[in-house]
């Protein structure tokens, strides 16, 4: 069993954080479902896209999302501060094997004892525009 939930609107401020995109994938070995929910405006229904991905898609793509988290920090505290830049979180769960960043959602950020490398924060962005790309590919069906 995995899944992977992206989301972009990670930090607050003054208001909370407001929430661009979200990507959910979850399955096993089997094949997974991606849900790709783009939040409307109050009163608007959010746009929501569904897909299938095959167990040969599953297979690569959770190895080597695992591969790539594995080598790459978290803030700590938890949720003191957005130590990628990117206004975006990954949350991957996967045979015991978890990870997950986060940023400030009000004004109390404070500064994570652990930064990331240049480098680090290059393979962050790398990773962000693959899951990305996926839900763009693969989550196609309107769901009402």
């Amino acid at each position: 069993m995995f899944r992977i939930v992206l989301t972009e609107g990670i930090v607050g401020g003054f208001k909370p954080a407001t929430v661009r995109r979200r990507v959910e994938i979850e399955g096993d070995e089997n094949g997974g479902v991606i849900i790709n929910i783009t939040p409307k405006s109050k009163g608007e229904d959010d746009i929501v896209l569904r897909g299938v991905l095959t167990s040969q898609q599953v297979g690569a793509f959770v190895n080597d999302t695992k591969t790539i988290l594995t080598g790459l920090p978290t803030e700590n505290p938890m949720g003191g501060q957005d130590i990628y830049g990117f206004d975006t979180s990954i949350e991957f769960y996967s045979d015991g094997f978890e990870w997950r960043n986060g940023g400030p959602e009000g004004c109390g950020g404070e500064e994570s004892e652990f930064s990331p490398t240049p480098q680090q924060k290059a393979l962050f962005q790398e990773l962000v525009q693959k899951i990305i790309s996926i839900s763009e590919q693969y989550a196609i069906q309107s769901v009402q």
